[in-house]
């Protein structure tokens, strides 16, 4: 049991570490005029980069060992803390102090992280039938034309829009990951949640990439946290049988509560303090002009 709490709070350092490896990777490669797409591929393409999206499978590995038995909310929402390590590490890298608002913000952030693992129960999800396979897939149809249609939105409300769907891709993985349980390597290159991965996992990446280079950071990832931390976990609750300890359910949904609240806060501050970040796995954005 200890080993799955151990795998969600390492999945938020690791996300974490992957995403300032990969916006200093972004940053060493100026995106300018006519260079716009070589130097995308460039960044990309380079040791930090790549060491970046090797960390982010790592930790897309040990969100696995955590879903196997935490309840989507524990897990999402300690996922989500990852903007806690960005901002520390940020502090100790480049000597961006945080303010007074963001120390306090962090702690509120600890004290929300410790309520939500202390009472979030440790269970296995309920089996699901070929009704929930069939919603999930239903879901990868929506989010794919809700990305190809977002992308016709300009500016910031293309950017938001992106942001939520990339969100919901991520989501989906997650539920995927949550209720997935094959008895056999057999079984898991058969199920249909297995595939479901796939799909998921580009039209999230391509869906923040996209949201980046129509907005602020701090407008994308917000979009991107708030639906990916909830969506998803009020699924599981209502689906899965996903649940609190006994007795504890009100502490549970307030640290819960907390968590979505200041990883937002969170996400808006240091995006308007330092230079924006790049998702995990993400490309470093293109500006428009160099698409057409």
């Amino acid at each position: 049991m200890p080993l799955a709490y151990v795998a969600a709070f390492a999945t938020a350092l690791f996300y974490g570490v992957s995403a300032v490896l990969e916006d200093r990777a972004a940053k060493r490669t100026p995106i300018t005029g006519k260079s716009g797409k070589r130097a995308a591929l460039r960044a990309a393409m380079s040791g930090l980069y790549i060491a970046g999206m090797a960390l982010s499978v790592v930790a897309w590995i040990f969100s696995l060992i955590a879903l196997h038995r935490l309840p989507l909310f524990a897990v999402q929402a300690i996922a989500a803390s990852s903007i806690g390590v960005v901002v520390v590490i940020s502090w100790a890298v480049s000597g961006h102090k945080p303010s007074r608002r963001e120390g306090k913000l962090l702690c509120v952030l600890a004290l929300a992280l410790i309520a939500v693992a202390a009472a979030a129960a440790p269970t296995d999800p309920k089996p699901v039938t070929w009704v929930f396979e069939v919603f999930i897939w239903l879901g990868v149809v929506g989010v794919a034309s809700s990305a190809f249609f977002a992308t016709r939105v300009p500016g910031a409300r293309g950017s938001a829009i992106l942001g939520a769907v990339s969100g919901l891709s991520d989501g989906g993985m997650a539920l995927c990951a949550r209720a997935l349980h094959p008895h056999s390597l057999a079984g898991l290159i058969t199920d249909p949640l297995a595939f479901a991965l796939i799909p998921f996992t580009v039209i999230g990446i391509v869906s923040f990439a996209a949201s980046l280079q129509r907005g602020a950071v701090s407008v994308a990832l917000a979009c991107q946290q708030a639906v990916v931390t909830v969506v998803p976990s009020v699924i599981g609750l209502l689906v899965l049988g996903d649940t609190a300890r006994h007795g504890l359910g009100l502490l549970t949904y307030a640290g819960f509560g907390a968590t979505v609240v200041v990883v937002l806060a969170l996400t808006v501050a240091t995006s308007a303090a330092i230079p924006p970040l790049v998702a995990p796995g993400a490309l470093p954005p293109i500006p428009l002009e160099e698409i057409s």
